[in-house]
Order: C-alpha cells, then sequence, then structure tokens
C-alpha cells in the first residue's frame, strides 16, 4: 500500500536523527541497508548509518553485499562528525579474497579531515593508489556534517562536496579511469577515525515496472498563516508569499520550509501538498475577477485559462455573434462538469458541409493548449471583413473545443500541479491503493490500438500519469469526442499539446502503416513552411511521433473517418516573460489556416453518394489509387452523404461507393488544382 504524501514525509522526518542535522534526502533516493559483503575492522550499524566501532588494521573497510548493491550511476553520502573523518567512500568496490589476506579493489573518495584534503582514490590490491585528483579545503575541519555526491558513468566520475547544513559547496572534482565497471558501494576508514563518525549512502529508487508513481511527496507545499505574521531570514527563505487573502497570507514552501515551520512550532491554518497554478499566474486574481465584472460578451479576458475563464471567454464569443455560433455540451465528467463545444460557420444544421475540429485541453496541465483554439474563434468571428474569413465561414463548419479535461485543468488551476495531465477518475482500484493523485491520460485512451504498446509512456498501473484506462474508450471525455467525431465526420482536425515544437503526422502509433500515398504527409510541409520562427528561434517540423504511443484522439480520428488529424505540439507549456503568448498563437493559428486553405486550393473531392445507397443504411466510400492498409473503411455522413476528403496529389482517380447490401458505383475523375465535387449516380 502507498501512503499519502504527508504521511510519507512525517516518517522522513522522524528518521532524519539518524541522517544528522542536514537538508532532507530529496524524495527518489532510499538509505543503502547494509549488508556485509567483506570487512576488515568492527563495524556498528546505527538504522541506516555505519560507525567504525573498533579497528583491526591500520586500514579497514566494509564493502556491501554484490546482490543488494549493484552498480549504480549516482550515490549520495551524509558523514556526520565529519570533522574527525579519515575515510572513503567505496565504489565499483570487490572484495578478493578472504581473511586474513583480504584484498581490496575499486574505487573511493576520500575524506581527510584533520588534512582538510579530498579525492579520488584506486585500490589495486592490497594498496590504494592516489589518483592526484584531490583538493584542498579551507575550513573543512570546522564542519560538522558533510554531503558528498557522486556521479558515475561508465570511467567517469565527478564528485561535488557540500556542508550538508548550509547547502554550501566546497568542492567540485573529476576524474576518469577505466580499470574497474562492476562492484559495489562501501565506507574504508583508517584506523585514527573515532567510532562517532557515522557514514549514510543513498541512492536513486529502482523505477516502477510501469511508470513513474503519481503519489508520494509533492513538489511544493501550500501554507496559510495569519496575515502579518512575519518569520526569521532562516526560515523566510524557504517560503515564498504567493497571495494575500482577508485574514491569510498564503505561502508556498519547500520540503524543508514545512519542517522547519513544524519543529519550531508556528501556527499555521493551513498546510497541504501540492500548490495550485494559480499561484504561480500573477495576474490570475486580477483577470478572474474582471470576466466575473463584465458583461456576458465582454469577458474574454487574455492570457491562459482556467475551466471558468475558458467558459466564460466561449460564452462571450457565442454572445457577440449568435447568428454564427452556437454554444452546446458534448458530455460530463466524471466530476459532473460540462465539456463544451462552440460551433462556428453558417447554416449550422446542414451537415454537408465540411467540417473542422481545432482542440486543447487534453492534458490539463499544459496550460497553454486551451489558447489555440480560443484564438481561432475569435479570429473567426472577428474578422468579418477579411475575404479569407468570410469564404470560410460560407463554406466550412468549425467546432471548437478548447478545454477537453476540465476536471484535470480544475485540479490543476486550484488543487495542485501535481495533477492536469490525466482525468480524475477514481475507480476501485485507485481507492484500494489509497491515491491522493489519479485519473486516465485520455490520450491513451482512444479504441485505437489501445493497448498494443507496453512501456512507460502506456501504462495499465493507475498510479502512472500515463494509465490509459481500464478499457477503450472507458472515459467520458472520450466518449464525449467519438460522439463528437460521429455527429460531424470531420474532414481535418488539430490537436493541441504542449511542448515539443512538432506536427505529428498520422499514423504515429507504432505498426499502424500509413496509406499509400498519403494526403496527411503531402499537406504537412506547406503548413510547417507558412510559419515563421517560433519565439524561441526553433521551427516547428513534422514527425510520425515523438515516442510510441497507443490510443490517441489523432490516429483513432483518422482511422475512423479518414480525417486529417494533426497533433501539434506547441513550443512551450505555459507563457513566461521569455516565451510570450501572442507570436506562439500567430504560428498555431497560421497551421490551421492553411489546412482549411489546403481543402479549398485542393486537390481535394466532395463525395456525393446516392440517394438509393442512402437508403440501405451507411455508404462506404473508397478512392481505388489510394491504399488503406490498416482495414480502414470510410463512408458518407449519414444525413448528408456526403463524404470530404483531402487528395495527395492532382490525377486521376476513381471514386466508388458500396451500399450497405453490396451494390457498387464508381465513377473516374480529373481532379486538378482546386476543389472537385463529385455526385455518384447508380
Amino acid at each position: 500500500m502507498r501512503f499519502p504524501g504527508a504521511l510519507i514525509l512525517a516518517l522522513l522526518l522522524v528518521a532524519g536523527s539518524a541522517r544528522g542535522e542536514g537538508y532532507p534526502i530529496p524524495r527518489g533516493e532510499h538509505p543503502v541497508a547494509w549488508k556485509e559483503e567483506g570487512s576488515v575492522g568492527e563495524w556498528r550499524i546505527e538504522e541506516e548509518a555505519l560507525a567504525l566501532g573498533k579497528p583491526r588494521a591500520t586500514r579497514n573497510f566494509f564493502v556491501q553485499e554484490q546482490a543488494v548493491a549493484s552498480p549504480v550511476p549516482f550515490v549520495r553520502a551524509r558523514i556526520q562528525n565529519s570533522a574527525r573523518a579519515d575515510l572513503a567512500i567505496l565504489f565499483r568496490a570487490k572484495v578478493r579474497a578472504t581473511e586474513p589476506l583480504f584484498s581490496l579493489t575499486g574505487y573511493g573518495f576520500y575524506l581527510d579531515a584533520r588534512s582538510e584534503t579530498l579525492g579520488f582514490v584506486r585500490y589495486d590490491g592490497t594498496r590504494p593508489d592516489d589518483s592526484g585528483v584531490r583538493s584542498k579545503v579551507r575550513g573543512l575541519a570546522k564542519v560538522g556534517e558533510l554531503e558528498i555526491v557522486l556521479f558515475l558513468a561508465g570511467p567517469a566520475f565527478a564528485a561535488h562536496v557540500y556542508d550538508a547544513r548550509t547547502k554550501a559547496e566546497l568542492a567540485s572534482l573529476v576524474w576518469s579511469d577505466p580499470a574497474f565497471s562492476e562492484g559495489s558501494l562501501g565506507v574504508y576508514a583508517n584506523k585514527s577515525q573515532p567510532p562517532e563518525v557515522k557514514v549514510s549512502l543513498f541512492v536513486p529508487d529502482p523505477p516502477p515496472q510501469e511508470a513513474s508513481a503519481r503519489d508520494g511527496l509533492p513538489s511544493g507545499w501550500l501554507v496559510r498563516v495569519e496575515r502579518g505574521l512575519r518569520f526569521a531570514p532562516e526560515l523566510r527563505r524557504h517560503l515564498r508569499r504567493a497571495a494575500r487573502e482577508p485574514d491569510s497570507d498564503v505561502y508556498v514552501a519547500s520540503e524543508l520550509g514545512v519542517h522547519l515551520l513544524r519543529t519550531r512550532a508556528i501556527r499555521t491554518r493551513d498546510v497541504r501538498p501540492g500548490v495550485p497554478y494559480r499561484f504561480q499566474d500573477a495576474s490570475f486574481e486580477e483577470r478572474l475577477a474582471r470576466a466575473r465584472k463584465a458583461p456576458v460578451r465582454d469577458a474574454f479576458v487574455e492570457g491562459i485559462k482556467d475551466p471558468e475563464l475558458i467558459e466564460r471567454a466561449m460564452r462571450a464569443l457565442a454572445a457577440r455573434a449568435p447568428e454564427r455560433t452556437r454554444l452546446i455540451e458534448i458530455g460530463r465528467t466524471h466530476e459532473d462538469r460540462p465539456i463544451l463545444a462552440l460551433l462556428i460557420g453558417e447554416s449550422l444544421d446542414d451537415r454537408s458541409r465540411p467540417a473542422v475540429l481545432l482542440c486543447g485541453g487534453t492534458h490539463a496541465n499544459e496550460v497553454v493548449t486551451p489558447e489555440p483554439p480560443l484564438d481561432a474563434a475569435r479570429w473567426l468571428l472577428e474578422n468579418p471583413g477579411d475575404p479569407r474569413a468570410a469564404r470560410w465561414l460560407r463554406t466550412f463548419h468549425f467546432v471548437i473545443v478548447p478545454l477537453i479535461n476540465p476536471d484535470g485543468s480544475q485540479g490543476y488551476w486550484h488543487e495542485s500541479t501535481e495533477r492536469g495531465r490525466t482525468n480524475r477518475r477514481r475507480d476501485a482500484q485507485a481507492v484500494e491503493l489509497g491515491l491522493r493523485e489519479y485519473g486516465v491520460d485520455l490520450n491513451r485512451n482512444y479504441p485505437f490500438r489501445w493497448k498494443n504498446i507496453e512501456d512507460r509512456f502506456n501504462s495499465d498501473d493507475p498510479r502512472s500519469r500515463f494509465f490509459r484506462g481500464p478499457s477503450a474508450g472507458s472515459e467520458p471525455e472520450v466518449q464525449a469526442m467519438m460522439r463528437l467525431g460521429e455527429a460531424w465526420r470531420f474532414v481535418a482536425m488539430v490537436s493541441y499539446h504542449a511542448a515539443a515544437s512538432r506536427v505529428l503526422v498520422p499514423y504515429t502509433v507504432e505498426g499502424a502503416r500509413e496509406p499509400k500515398p498519403s494526403a496527411a504527409w503531402a499537406v504537412a510541409p506547406a503548413m510547417i513552411d507558412a510559419v515563421h520562427r517560433l519565439p524561441d528561434g526553433k521551427r516547428y517540423e513534422a514527425v510520425s511521433r515523438l515516442y510510441p504511443v497507443g490510443g490517441t484522439d489523432q490516429d483513432w480520428f483518422y482511422w475512423s473517418f479518414g480525417t486529417l488529424a494533426y497533433l501539434v505540439e506547441l513550443p512551450f507549456s505555459a507563457p513566461s516573460a521569455r516565451r510570450p503568448l501572442a507570436p506562439m498563437l500567430e504560428g498555431a493559428r497560421t497551421l490551421w489556416q492553411v489546412l482549411v486553405d489546403r481543402f479549398l486550393e485542393g486537390p481535394s473531392l466532395t463525395v456525393r453518394v446516392p440517394e438509393a445507397f442512402r437508403a440501405e443504411g451507411p455508404v462506404t466510400v473508397a478512392i481505388d489509387e489510394i491504399a488503406w492498409p490498416n482495414g480502414e473503411r470510410f463512408s458518407s455522413h449519414p444525413e448528408s452523404g456526403v463524404f470530404h476528403t483531402y487528395l495527395p496529389a492532382v490525377g486521376r482517380y476513381t471514386v466508388r461507393a458500396t451500399s450497405s447490401s453490396g451494390r457498387t458505383v464508381s465513377r473516374t475523375v480529373e481532379v486538378g488544382a482546386g476543389h472537385e465535387v463529385v455526385a455518384l449516380e447508380p
């Protein structure tokens, strides 16, 4: 069973006496439980600390069991009473013989406090060889507790030495030696070392089977205290004031800051793990208050938005152009929040027009992703005099879903930034495990190639941030988007994520083969070439995937309807002074604008199937010259009998419609630059 973060912290602080008075050990590390492989001298184990009780020789050592401590890339050592230390931290160490002729091989990082010297050493049997890499540190003999951090990468070693109580860096050394590639950890001590010198070693936690767990110690804590309360300087540096409330000051505290508040018995009104994102956005409270006071049509405020501001922005846009918009609810979440879509265009009940889907907020911790869909809606409605906007509104229906994951967004903005990537599904397994953070990664839950990849980014473990859910299409948010796809049969789609500056071209899942030829790859270069350099100087790049992923929205829409579905990885997750929002939105705007222009400028097709075929049921539409190798079967819209599609190039195409009873009609057409309408007759 996993412990809640607060309980883990309490246990850590209680156990801290064995680690001295230094800073808490970071999460993700655990102490070495001492088990002897071989030793010289009498060693004493006190909880997680090791001390030389009685020397037996000039040189004494304790080497950990090889099975317990295999080679690690990182070791943290805490040395209490280090002012009297005369020792070395062993790594890649092996015992070569038995008593009384113990032979030691491997490496060490030594500390001689009396001479105030640190350095690397190699053990080649019965004697140590000084590496020549050493440092003289003035005042080392006055430091009561040391921390040594070792990074071990192949033959290259780096050591950083700190005062464990102040975190002041004392020395930094590097060395390279290829003699020993494996071995264990341990401690080496000269006979002059007194028994009060204690050593604790910490190594990284092993990775879970599926993925890193979400529960555990949080990255920050939210603390409320009486307004105007003053802190001592040594405590104040571990606290950052985030807000002032009517009767409280709100601070963001580190784990050490919470520890100090408690040990000094400072009265707090609230201490909770996790920090809401709203305390990281200095303008949020003012923008929210302004939106709440404004008339509905004026409640669209600039900047990134929580669920309330997103809904107010959508309602504002709908109120400004009621003749061209419709705000609808497409579903509700686990926590009963509405999932909203804004429909834009003329004659919105006419399903014969090509429809385009722009969506964001699937991973709600990527707080910038609702902004491009909202920007697109705003641009279309606020530029009626632009000939392109007028043409697009006459031709297309745009469906804007800026926030697919309202529960995740609410949690990220108002509970903790530990949340947000997933929705808030809390099933029996999450309850049984006592998880504080839980939910399904919605972009692993769509029913195309769901569960076909087994790695840390595609997990069956509800503790994982990449949990794909108990079954394909299990989540209400995913079901809402699937219903939307069935209702509109989108010709094109852009799903916004962050933050890799990439345009993902379907199919992105491994094992799914691309159609030959591919319109998606034919269109993508023009989209990217039209975007000027991004705020960080980079450019978008078209790729098939960032890493193996199954069950994505992009692939499901592509496979189900032939939707030209792109996933745009925006260049950053949240704006900042160095990453302004406006230039990013301009680039994202260009991507969808080129996409819709490409349909109108062609080559593209609109196919109308025979009324007699429609009377039998779904009508399958295919183009003989384009081979879809994954069992794809596309059908015309059930209400209008129309099928829209992009073509990879100009040329001759044979369009074929098949009724539910198996009747077939086809027609061969020459498609040049432009959009072609083909009416099939039996």
